[in-house]
């Protein structure tokens, strides 16, 4: 007789990047729960086109809401607190640079923005009061450029990122 639970090495899993897109995991694209983390890093950074790969990991949250990050060297199955299927995963920065400008590769540089932003939008990275308008600002400017329409409520605050944006063109 026949399991119909599937195979015990099938996968499926997700791995959600800094720019809230996501790359989907399956088996068909080689990853099985007996494979190397570093196997589904370096699919991801293909996918991103990222050299300067020492920076970078993935992360999951366990059944406390816990964040761990994986490791490289082990398989996905040796990591006990990972839930799934589906197994979601969320690349980041794992290590900083300590001059980001000395960043070889503009991608680099990119994603170190990219998680700096993510931060402290979602309070992860504190940033006074009275410095918020501006880095919102030129967070805006960052990803839109000079002539980006602002649809923006009457709040203070984004009165006040709006002033801000529109002197930087």
């Amino acid at each position: 007789m026949t399991c119909f639970c599937g195979n015990r090495e099938d996968f499926y899993g997700e791995v959600l990047l800094l720019d809230e897109k996501k790359i989907t995991l399956t088996d068909e694209r080689g990853i099985k729960k007996s494979s190397k983390v570093a196997a589904i890093l370096q699919q991801v950074f293909s996918h991103l086109k990222v050299v300067e790969i020492e920076f970078f990991g993935l992360r999951f949250c366990d059944n406390k809401q816990q964040t761990h990050w994986l490791d490289p060297l082990k398989t996905i199955s040796q990591h006990r607190d990972l839930v799934g299927p589906p197994y979601i995963f969320y690349f980041g920065v794992k290590f900083y640079a300590e001059a980001p400008s000395k960043l070889k590769e503009e991608v680099t540089r990119w994603q170190f923005y990219l998680q700096v932003r993510q931060d402290v939008r979602r309070g992860r990275l504190p940033c006074p009061a009275h410095l918020r308008p501006q880095l919102f600002a030129l967070m805006l400017h960052v990803e839109r450029g000079d002539d980006a329409g602002l649809e923006m409520s009457d709040s203070e605050e984004r009165e006040e990122v709006q002033n801000i944006y529109k002197r930087f063109r």
